[in-house]
């Protein structure tokens, strides 16, 4: 692709956004690390499925049905786990996977059945809502990367005034992009940008961002895929459970077994065995408490012990001599689990 960018109108008939719409969205996740919590309400999809481009998806390689990820830095003792999930058929529907592939071939940028199967949705309801700057070139992406952005705005009006704050930055400059209703921006990964809160001089206006991605292939690494949808997950997915160290509990001679499947109750911050009903009292401050109070805010998690694993044996399941950067132990274990 020549220039920065490219911006392509979208033929809607209202089925794009009414599945917009019905997308799970949240609001107050804790984002990465216990940073970067998205200021605006999020939610991901993909579970490393292939799709052609009528939107028949593939049944003969892995999904993942988990995806886990460091629960928090500078320390690695906790592994925070999400649900994957496959982009909603509704949506897949719509062809508007088929549309941004053909778009993507214009720009002389390769597609693929991989192309554009993991998607980060961003819905900015509010004034003050926005995304700091960044790039989205991680080594986990089909190289070279790009992504095309869907924009639709709740008011459905066509036009000009308005829009969006959205930028990127070009030889140390922000340059303002426009966004319209029913548009598609297809740009490289490698490009800095941003979202900016709106304008006070203009009218806010509620936008949906739909911005589908390519993780690289399972066959090429499959590690890096798992952690492309990894990091859905961590920042756009509500937690399912969590491993943590024998040190998070209050009492060291009453602690559970390993394997153990626990309930964690954040009002009372105990874990509860699922199979005997045994409650486990847990330290109220350290940074494994700090996780559990975080990623427990919209509902009950679960909880296991982490697992030992000998670092031959890791290396013989996953065919790595280290840890990926930002991998835990038990986020090997998973990947392994999800591919077994």
């Amino acid at each position: 692709m020549e220039s920065l960018y490219k911006i392509f109108p979208v033929p809607d008939d209202g089925s794009l956004i009414h599945a917009v719409r019905k997308i799970d969205w949240k609001r107050g996740l804790p984002g990465g690390w216990l940073e970067y919590s998205p200021h605006r309400r999020v939610a991901a999809y993909g579970d490393g499925s292939l799709y052609t481009d009528k939107g028949q998806r593939y049944k003969d390689l892995v999904r993942w049905k988990l995806t886990a990820w460091s629960g928090s830095v500078p320390f690695s003792d906790t592994t925070v786990v999400t649900k994957a999930k496959a982009i909603p058929n509704r949506l897949v529907k719509t062809g508007i996977i088929e549309f941004l592939r053909e778009k993507m071939r214009e720009c002389n940028i390769e597609v693929s059945d991989i192309t554009g199967t993991g998607i980060w949705c961003n819905y900015y309801d509010e004034r003050g809502d926005y995304i700091s700057e960044h790039t989205d070139d991680e080594n986990y992406y089909q190289q070279p990367p790009y992504f095309a952005s869907l924009t639709l705005y709740e008011d459905e009006q066509p036009g000009e005034e308005n829009l969006a704050h959205f930028q990127i930055k070009e030889k140390e400059k922000w340059i303002d992009v426009p966004l319209y209703h029913a548009s598609l921006l297809i740009m490289s990964g490698g490009v800095p940008h941003r979202v900016k809160p709106q304008k006070a001089k203009d009218i806010f206006r509620k936008r949906y961002n739909i911005t589908f991605r390519t993780p690289i292939s399972q066959h090429v690494d499959l590690v890096k895929n798992y952690r492309f949808f990894s990091n859905f997950g961590r920042y756009y997915r509500k937690t399912y459970l969590i491993f943590v160290p024998k040190t998070v509990f209050l009492d060291k001679k009453h602690i559970p077994k390993e394997n153990s499947g626990m309930k964690y109750d954040r009002e009372k911050n105990i874990a509860v065995d699922h199979e005997d009903g045994e409650i486990y009292s847990i330290k109220d401050s350290g940074n494994a408490y700090n996780v559990l109070q975080a990623h427990s805010k919209f509902g009950p998690v679960r909880l296991m012990l982490n697992l030992d694993i000998t670092k031959q044996r890791r290396t013989e399941m996953i065919g790595k001599n280290s840890r990926p950067p930002a991998t835990t132990t038990d986020m090997a274990l998973v990947l392994m689990r999800n591919s077994e």
